[in-house]
């Protein structure tokens, strides 16, 4: 049996927009229960493709917006795009985001409402600070690695433990 995940977005105006995510290949019967629903490699997979279209959509949607010029008020034009990866709790993801010129004062203006300095999203920061209060940063980070991210966006012990003294967090630098 084939199963086909697809993804459809439903727009404000009620339009629908559809993207095959995976195909999963599964046998019919149960007669073998290592083919009982899907392996962690394919769970993995599929919610790491969800996360892409996801955001993707998300970048499609913010990248209309246009921000007025903070010098002398006049709207923006797109100048270039620029490539932001993001790390997330199921793997790196890819914002495309547009710069911005004035025309008017050849002002440079970056995107609307975006974090220039975000390089992972705060629930996944959340979770390197618990597993760091509960285990050493190289732990924590393997963990991450090989249980909740897969080999999508690997995170050493140092960038474990860099990230939480950078944040602010309440769980501070650890000689371990």
């Amino acid at each position: 049996m084939v199963w086909i995940v697809r993804l459809v977005s439903v727009g404000a105006e009620g339009e629908e927009h559809s993207t095959d995510v995976m195909r999963i290949a599964r046998p019919d019967g149960l007669t073998d229960l290592a083919g009982l629903g899907l392996t962690l490699a394919e769970g993995k997979r599929l919610l790491a493709g969800v996360q892409r279209q996801i955001v993707a959509a998300q970048a499609r949607v913010h990248a209309v917006r246009r921000p007025a010029c903070r010098g002398c008020g006049d709207a923006c034009r797109v100048k270039d795009h620029r490539q932001h990866a993001i790390a997330t709790l199921f793997g790196r993801v890819a914002v495309r985001l547009p710069r911005f010129r004035c025309v008017a004062c050849a002002t440079t203006e970056t995107g609307v409402d975006w974090p220039s300095h975000a390089r992972s999203t705060p629930e996944l920061d959340r979770l390197r600070a618990q597993l760091s209060a509960l285990m050493t940063y190289r732990t924590a980070a393997e963990m991450l690695l090989d249980h909740v991210r897969g080999a999508a966006g690997a995170a050493s012990s140092r960038t474990v433990a860099t990230r939480l003294v950078v944040r602010g967090s309440t769980v501070g630098p650890k000689a371990r």
